[in-house]
C-alpha cells in the first residue's frame, strides 16, 4: 500500500492507534508506524551512521559465519523475512543456500517491498521470490498468509535480524516471536539478531545521531499523523530524545514537546505540556540468558548463537519447542 492512499481498514486502524496512545497518561504511539516508505529510507539511512553499530556488527557475523549457520538450517527451505528492509543481510544467507526452495520478503512498506524483490532478483535470478505485503505484529494477519499462500511447510527459516524484536515489550515480543514460530513451522528455524547489554553512552549514541537522522525519522512520525489523519500539530513544537531504561534494559525514544502545545486529530483534542513527551520506540537490549528466558515463554528455545569479538551483539538460532 502507498503510504499517500491508505486503504480505509488500515486508515481506521493508525486513527484508533493514536487516539489511544495519545489518551494514556504517559503517551504512546506504535513504533510500526515510523516505517512508512519514507520512515524507511530515512531507517536506511541511519544503519549507515558511524553511531550506530548494529548493521555494520551484524553484516560482519553474517559475512563470517554464514556458512556455519546455514549447515544448521533444514535442506530446501523457504526463507521468510518479515520487515525484510533492503534484502542486505538475507542474501549472505541465500548465497550459501544453493538448494533454497524461495524467499518470502514480508514488510509493510510496499516500496520497500518492490525496492528489495528488485534488488535480489538481480542478484539471485535462479531463486523463486515471492513478496507479501503484510505486518508480522499481527497475529490473525500471520496466520491468514500462512493459509493464503501454502506457507505451512515443516522447513521454513524465519530471518529476523536488525534487533528488531528489542523493539517491543517483553508481552508484545513474545506475541511476535508466537507468529514468528507460526511462519516457521513445526520443524523450522528462526534467526534472530539481537542487541547486546553495553554502556550506555554507546548505546545513546546510536540513538541520537550527530546528523540528526534519527531526530528525522522519529519527528516524521507527526508528519504522517498531520498528513494521513489530517491532525492538526505544530512539528517544530517537537524535539527527538533518546532515554536509556536502565530497569527495562532498553533505549527509549520520545518526542518531547518544547512548550505546551496540543495534537487535534479529528474531534480529538490533545494536550501536552512543555517537557511532557510521547513514547515512540523502545530499543531492548538483552544477554543471552535473558533472550533464553524471553523466547522459552514463546515456545521457542536456543540452538546456538553467534557473537561478534566485543559482545556487542548476536545472532541467535533458535527453534520450536517439542
Amino acid at each position: 500500500m502507498s503510504n499517500h492512499a491508505l486503504p480505509f481498514t488500515c486508515r481506521q486502524s493508525f486513527l484508533d492507534d493514536v487516539i489511544d496512545g495519545l489518551s494514556r497518561s504517559q503517551k504512546t504511539l506504535p513504533c510500526k508506524y515510523l516505517y512508512d516508505d519514507f520512515g524507511a529510507q530515512l531507517f536506511e539511512q541511519i544503519t549507515a551512521l558511524q553511531e550506530y553499530y548494529l548493521t555494520r556488527t551484524e553484516l560482519a557475523l553474517l559475512a563470517q559465519y554464514a556458512q556455519d549457520i546455514v549447515a544448521h538450517l533444514p535442506t530446501q527451505a523457504t526463507v521468510i523475512e518479515p520487515g525484510c528492509g533492503s534484502g542486505q543481510k538475507v542474501a549472505y544467507l541465500l548465497d550459501n543456500m544453493p538448494d533454497v526452495n524461495g524467499f518470502i520478503p514480508l514488510e509493510i512498506s510496499t516500496e520497500m517491498l518492490l525496492y528489495t524483490q528488485q534488488r535480489l532478483r538481480q542478484r539471485f535470478a535462479h531463486v523463486n521470490i515471492h513478496p507479501l505485503h503484510g505486518d508480522f505484529t499481527h497475529g490473525p494477519t500471520i496466520k491468514a498468509l500462512v493459509q493464503q499462500h501454502g506457507l505451512n511447510s515443516s522447513n521454513n527459516v524465519v530471518f529476523f535480524p536488525g534487533s528488531t524484536l528489542g523493539n517491543f515489550s517483553p508481552i508484545h515480543a513474545i506475541e511476535v516471536l508466537h507468529n514468528l514460530r507460526t511462519l516457521c513451522g513445526h520443524n523450522g528455524r528462526v534467526l534472530i539478531g539481537i542487541d547486546l547489554i553495553k554502556a550506555t553512552p554507546r548505546l545513546l549514541a546510536a540513538y541520537d545521531d550527530k546528523e540528526g537522522v534519527t531526530a528525522a525519522f522519529n519527528r516524521n512520525l507527526l508528519t504522517r499523523i498531520a498528513r494521513e489523519l489530517g491532525a492538526h500539530l505544530c512539528l517544530e513544537h517537537f524535539r527527538h530524545e533518546a532515554r536509556f531504561n536502565s530497569e527495562q534494559h532498553r533505549v527509549e525514544m520520545h518526542l518531547v514537546a518544547n512548550q505546551n502545545t496540543c495534537i487535534s486529530v479529528r474531534d480529538q483534542r490533545f494536550t501536552l505540556r512543555a517537557g511532557e513527551s510521547i513514547h515512540t520506540e523502545n530499543s531492548h537490549k538483552y544477554t543471552l540468558a535473558s533472550f533464553s528466558s524471553l523466547i522459552g515463554n514463546a515456545g521457542l528455545t536456543l540452538v546456538d548463537s553467534w557473537c561478534d569479538s566485543q559482545g556487542d551483539f548476536a545472532l541467535c538460532l533458535v527453534k520450536p519447542q517439542r
